[in-house]
C-alpha cells in the first residue's frame, strides 16, 4: 500500500496531534498527583473516619498512577509510530 509521504497521508499529522493532546493529558495528571492531599490527615479525622479518608486517598493515588503510566505508554507509541512513519518503515 502506497500511502505517499506522511503529510500526503495525514498519518503523521493526525499522530503528532494525538500526541499533543495525550502530553496534555499527561501534563494534567502531574498537576493532579502534585495536589493530592497528605494521606495522613492529621488533625482532620479520626476513628473511621480517618481509616475511610486514607484508603480513598490510596485508591485514588493508585487510579492516578495508573492513568499516569497508561498516557506514559501511549505517548511512547505514538513517538514510535512518528519515528517508524518518519523512517518509511509501515507496519501495513
Amino acid at each position: 500500500m502506497d500511502i505517499g509521504t506522511v503529510g500526503e497521508s495525514g498519518v503523521g499529522l493526525a499522530l503528532q496531534r494525538q500526541l499533543l493532546a495525550l502530553e496534555r493529558v499527561a501534563g494534567r495528571l502531574a498537576t493532579a498527583r502534585a495536589a493530592m492531599p497528605s494521606q495522613a490527615g492529621d488533625g482532620v479525622w479520626s476513628g473511621d473516619a480517618r481509616r475511610m479518608y486514607v484508603r480513598a486517598l490510596h485508591q485514588l493515588s493508585a487510579q492516578v498512577h495508573a492513568a499516569a503510566t497508561h498516557v506514559d505508554e501511549a505517548i511512547r507509541d505514538t513517538r514510535q509510530a512518528l519515528a517508524l512513519l518518519a523512517g518509511g518503515r509501515h507496519g501495513w
